[in-house]
């Protein structure tokens, strides 16, 4: 698409009208209550449709329908627009999948749609430049293709998410990654960030470090990724799996822990199911290898079960979670059904005494029949970023996530059962973070104030909200969250 043309003096053209508040079209002789949008490569679209559809997320619970959504060409098409919105007092929001679940990347102003930023510029022997709307899964299969075969040393579950997504809120390494990588964010050379004043900006750990770590986990606050320098390391051709099933939680966590220690095992995560279900606890330890068979009996050996077997090849085994939602959306309605999650950090010290505390309590309503819970184990020295925000040192070498991922039975509407979900959501997380030490991760459905986020950041609160002064002095920039509510 090229640039708009400059209009004649009668035609019609898009903009702001600062007097009452709304997007308009309007002459190009324009009088005192319009403002006309900036030429741009790509469109500004304030149609009933366009912008409904960017209404809500993942979860169906929060709803703000923009003025007008942003299908950018360029860096310079996101500039101009928060150049424009900061001037006239618009918020502004990026859209890449929008797998949060309580609005935080909603707004009533104006959302970026960063899927329209979908290129893959270079990619190189150990890193590839990317824009922030690529999806995971073209990356992967893109550098999986390379000669040697490549990989992002952490991937997520899901790999139909964007990069400048996960990237605003850390990027958990669902699937590859965890147990030595650290998150998507701890492998990031550099970024191309439009800051809240509308400037276009490089920034890595040795320019623009400030800007750098705070975009990088900082939930949209003062900066929107338009692309990536993020690495890259050599994949395996195949993944083998040893899939362990428990009844009891002391069990399992005990093999838990030996299998994390395990130098041969790459990547573990575990299932949670309702108390009565058989299994309730399940883990998953994989090896990728080039098709010489791992050593199954050093694998698992000293283990309290014995392993179901699953051998597949990288790309299956990466893509799996893709074909199950794939599979929900065309069968279920999925992207229709209501998602209050449930995601915390929790200290290596405490997460089995509060699993133990929390499974019992959980019913069939709480995951769903479409919900999973998941446990993510992350060692805390491959972290390396100041976002996002971990747990306080506990002397465990380990962290780990917690997902409650309920899905409804049903799509549609139902207040009584959010309302049940996120009062279940805010006891939940209280009583994680009082007695345990938990902190937030903020993909999921926890209502926060300002002061909750405040307590979040503890130290580095400051910090941050220096940042946000400087990148995004008008508070601009993705207020979802409610993170900076008085500036």
């Amino acid at each position: 698409m090229t640039s708009r043309p400059v209009p004649s003096a009668n035609a019609a053209v898009l903009g702001f009208d600062p007097a009452e508040r709304t997007w308009v079209t309007g002459p190009a002789t324009t009088a005192s209550s319009f403002a006309a949008a900036p030429a741009l490569e790509g469109e500004l679209l304030i149609d009933e449709a366009s912008r409904q559809a960017v209404a809500t997320d993942l979860g169906n619970i929060a709803v703000h329908k923009p003025g007008a959504v942003l299908r950018p060409r360029s860096a310079r098409d996101i500039a101009a627009m928060v150049r424009f919105c900061r001037a006239h007092g618009i918020t502004v929001s990026t859209r890449g999948q929008a797998h949060t679940t309580l609005g935080q990347g909603l707004t009533d102003g104006l959302v970026v749609e960063a899927r329209s930023l979908n290129r893959i510029h270079s990619l190189g022997p150990d890193v590839a430049e990317v824009d922030a709307g690529v999806h995971w899964k073209d990356l992967v299969t893109a550098a999986f293709g390379q000669s040697p075969r490549l990989t992002p040393p952490a991937v997520t579950g899901y790999t139909s998410l964007t990069v400048g997504g996960t990237l605003s809120v850390g990027g958990l390494g669902g699937l590859v990654g965890a147990l030595r990588t650290g998150l998507q964010v701890d492998h990031v050379r550099e970024l191309e960030v439009v800051t809240g004043t509308g400037d276009i900006e490089r920034c890595s750990l040795h320019h623009r470090r400030d800007l750098f770590e705070a975009v990088l986990g900082g939930l949209g606050q003062c900066g929107i990724i338009t692309k990536a320098v993020v690495e890259l390391v050599p994949a395996k051709e195949r993944a083998r799996t040893y899939v362990l099933e428990y009844t009891d939680n002391a069990a399992f966590f005990r093999d838990l822990r030996t299998v994390i220690e395990r130098p041969g095992i790459d990547h573990v995560y575990a299932e949670l199911y309702a108390p009565g279900s058989r299994p309730t606890h399940k883990c998953y330890a994989t090896v990728f290898h080039d098709g010489a068979a791992p050593d199954d009996e050093a694998a698992v050996a000293g283990l309290s079960t014995e392993p179901v077997v699953d051998d597949t090849g990288y790309l299956d085994y990466v893509f799996s979670i893709d074909r199950l939602v794939d599979g929900m959306r065309e069968t279920v309605g999925w992207d229709g059904l209501l998602k209050p999650w449930y995601d915390v950090w929790l200290p290596g010290s405490a997460v089995e005494d509060y699993i133990a505390e929390v499974h019992p309590t959980l019913t069939a309503r709480d995951i769903g029949p479409y919900g999973i819970s998941l446990i993510y184990p992350q060692r805390r020295s491959a972290v390396t970023r100041p976002l996002p925000r971990l747990p306080e040192p506990d002397g465990s070498p380990w962290v780990f996530v917690l997902d409650i991922n309920t899905v409804a039975e049903t799509p549609g509407d139902d207040p009584a059962f959010v309302k049940e979900m996120l009062d279940r959501n805010t006891r939940l997380f209280a009583r994680a973070r009082d007695r345990y030490g938990a902190v937030l991760y903020p993909i999921g459905s926890v209502p926060f104030t300002e002061q909750d986020w405040r307590a979040h950041y503890g130290d580095q609160w400051e910090t941050f909200r220096e940042a946000k002064k400087r990148y995004d002095p008008d508070s601009v920039l993705t207020p979802g969250p409610g993170i900076f509510r008085n500036g």
